[in-house]
């Protein structure tokens, strides 16, 4: 065993957060009134506030956030633009030209948005990388041939490796980034209060009730209130602690994450020199990358339950992320385990976020949902969930496309049996492997 664990291990941070504790911001109180109030400061929060200042310069905005900015989801991830950032439309891609068309166009924006991150906020560590999807078996390596085969029909940039040391089992790779989650998250905030919005950490929503003027009142959990002309619920996980509207249907979910002691040379070289995020499509979605010689790795997703702390990971989670880490790189005497963290995250039947009103004409509006490829779609949607709060029509043709093929995507149940119908005819004509 690599760590002696008790019943459960109970972090008080990230690796992340720990790794980014000296990006201080500007925080203030919570403000009387604002124009728009968004509640929650995570990156939807963050990404939502800039892409409401760049729409309509000089309203006052307000960012409002429980603990601390990056508390959430947004300081507890991987830390990967995935370039597949909308991976239902995989399936249906092939006989859907709106579906083919976004994903083109999403991954477009992903790799400008990969450029202006780099050169706008640098400390957020942005790095090219490649993300390798590794197939584990028959089924995963039939289906990433049928998924090779729908990206080169898109158009998209990828390229399929078969590598010894996993006994000849297929890789699929394509270009992205990483980034340091937590240093991202304070950076967008950072670049927001320079545009104008104000911050506020400690300063937890209990509700939402409307106002007779039309405005609302956000109450504060310390009693106090904001009166707004718009809110922007952007709380994910977070959602159903917040009285008001109701608020739509997403799973909360699990996830748990370990640090490893710092790796020598030859084991950096091994997995990528920190330029390398992998992906294992296996039932415990295992994905790990190094930074800082250090090995970042998670998995293991679960329903949320009742948990002693925010970053709880039991003990028997823990046990299983080991067994799954030595496997992964094929250690001798794996290094010693560092920390462990865990944390919730927002996700839909299709992995979409929801972006809407939460009535006709309301004030209140969501941006929530986003799931396990948050870190790039909440930066990437949040001009759309600007022009929701706001009320106004999407400015982009491109953005107003997007967001009706978003609207109208619903769980692909044809394209689910379609591709198990192509890995099985693969998988029995002997030809998922080279040249699919």
């Amino acid at each position: 065993m690599v760590l002696a664990t008790t019943s459960t291990t109970a972090a008080t941070a990230s690796y992340w957060q720990r790794e980014g504790a000296d990006t201080a911001l500007r925080v203030t109180s919570a403000p009387v009134r604002a124009d728009i109030v968004i509640i929650g400061g995570g990156l939807a929060g963050v990404s939502s506030a800039l892409a409401i200042l760049d729409r309509q310069p000089g309203a006052s905005v307000a960012v409002l956030e429980q603990r601390f900015v990056g508390y959430g989801a947004s300081g507890r991830n991987g830390g990967l633009l995935s370039p597949l950032p909308v991976p239902v439309w995989l399936l249906t891609a092939d006989k859907n030209e709106d579906h083919a068309w976004a994903l083109r166009a999403l991954v477009r924006k992903l790799h400008r948005l990969g450029a202006w991150l780099s050169e706008t906020v640098p400390e957020s560590e942005v790095t090219p990388c490649m993300l390798h999807l590794q197939a584990t078996g028959r089924l995963t390596t039939g289906g990433l041939a049928v998924i090779a085969r729908t990206l080169d029909r898109s158009g998209i940039d990828h390229r399929m490796i078969w590598e010894p040391h996993r006994d000849s089992r297929p890789t699929l790779v394509l270009p992205t980034f990483t980034v340091h989650p937590y240093r991202l998250v304070r950076a967008l905030a950072a670049r927001a209060i320079a545009k104008g919005a104000l911050v506020s950490e400690q300063a937890g929503v209990a509700g939402i009730e409307s106002l007779p003027s039309g405005a609302a009142c956000v109450r504060l959990a310390d009693g106090q209130s904001v009166e707004a002309g718009k809110v922007l619920v952007c709380t994910n996980a977070y959602t159903h602690t917040i009285a008001g509207p109701r608020a739509p249907r997403a799973k909360i979910v699990r996830n748990y994450m370990v640090e490893t002691e710092a790796l020598d040379d030859e084991t950096v070289a091994r997995l990528g020199g920190g330029q390398t995020f992998v992906v294992e499509l296996n039932k415990s979605y295992i994905f790990y990358r190094v930074h800082q010689r250090r090995l970042i790795y998670g998995g293991v997703e679960t329903f949320f339950g009742a948990a002693k702390s925010d970053y709880e990971v039991p003990s028997a989670v823990l046990q299983k992320l080991e067994k799954h880490l030595a496997h992964s790189v094929r250690w001798r005497r794996p290094p010693p385990i560092a920390s462990a963290w865990g944390g919730n995250f927002h996700s839909t039947a299709t992995d979409l976020p929801i972006i809407r009103a939460a009535a006709q004409g309301g004030t209140v509006s969501f941006n929530i949902g986003y799931g396990g490829t948050g870190v790039a779609l909440t930066q990437l949607f949040a001009p759309q969930a600007a022009t929701v709060a706001l009320g106004q029509p999407c400015g982009d043709d491109d953005d107003a496309r997007v967001a009706r093929i978003v609207a109208s995507t619903r769980v692909p149940l044809a394209g689910l049996l379609r591709l198990g119908g192509r890995v099985v005819r693969d998988i029995v004509a002997g030809k998922p492997e080279r040249g699919a």
